[in-house]
């Protein structure tokens, strides 16, 4: 039987998970989502800080199964430590002010691991969430892993925690004054657009990258042709 859960349902699960802890703690999901409340209060899960010692750095969560190991700095020494059941660690670096948005996905992405394993009626087994290093080489296994319909379904349902279309919308009334955001081709925005979307990004505690990426699912951009930002937008070609 498989595991395979279609964005579409992911979307519905979230937006029912969110429903019942709104209306459990109404001033939690306002202006964006408590994701470090839901954890702890809502799915009964414990969050733990360590300093990572894993071979790759990329590896910045951990969801600990009670039985395997993570490799942490310990007074000046690298040593093997388990960490409780139904406990999210997360590297010490992402407390840094500069990292929220990033420690923010990473809690939601384990959280839906957690959230998925329930699901499917699965062990618990212990993982990683990594970032993917576009300087880095890596091994087929490594790439496999990362990119593994369960790390792409954790990513989803992270995305759809976060920001689940209400709070999107009320983002977007705020800062683009209910006007449509354009994107051009596939990838291409305007300058005030992508102010706008840093305004929005900054507001529900994300990265500008996974609220692009978010607008794009939930179809709340107008497309255009990319010929129309060369000659609109750049006023290039004479057309």
């Amino acid at each position: 039987m498989s595991n395979y859960l279609s964005r579409a349902e992911l979307d519905e699960i979230c937006n029912g998970l969110i429903e019942v802890y709104a209306r459990q703690h109404p001033k939690k999901a306002v202006q964006s989502m408590d994701i470090e409340h839901f954890i702890t209060e809502f799915l009964m899960l414990k969050i733990e800080y360590a300093s990572f010692a894993e071979d790759d750095c990329g590896k910045v969560g951990f969801s600990a199964d009670g039985e395997t190991p993570l490799l942490i700095y310990s007074d000046g020494e690298i040593i093997p430590f388990v960490f409780p059941k139904n406990t999210i660690v997360l590297d010490k670096f992402l407390l840094a002010e500069k990292e929220y948005g990033r420690r923010r996905f990473t809690m939601a992405h384990e959280a839906a691991h957690h959230i998925l394993r329930k699901m499917q009626l699965t062990q618990d087994t212990a993982r990683f969430h990594s970032v993917y290093d576009k300087e880095r080489a890596y091994s087929r296994e490594e790439v496999l892993q990362m990119f593994h319909s369960a790390e792409w379904q954790a990513d989803t349902m992270a995305a759809s925690l976060l920001m689940p279309r209400f709070l999107v919308e009320n983002a977007m009334n705020r800062f683009a004054d209910s006007k449509p955001i354009k994107i051009y081709g596939d990838t291409t925005f305007t300058a005030g657009d992508k102010a706008i979307m840093r305004n929005m990004a900054n507001y529900l505690g994300v990265s500008y990258t996974a609220l692009a990426i978010r607008l794009i699912h939930l179809n709340m951009l107008e497309k255009h042709d990319i010929c129309d930002f060369i000659s609109q937008e750049l006023k290039l070609g004479g057309m």
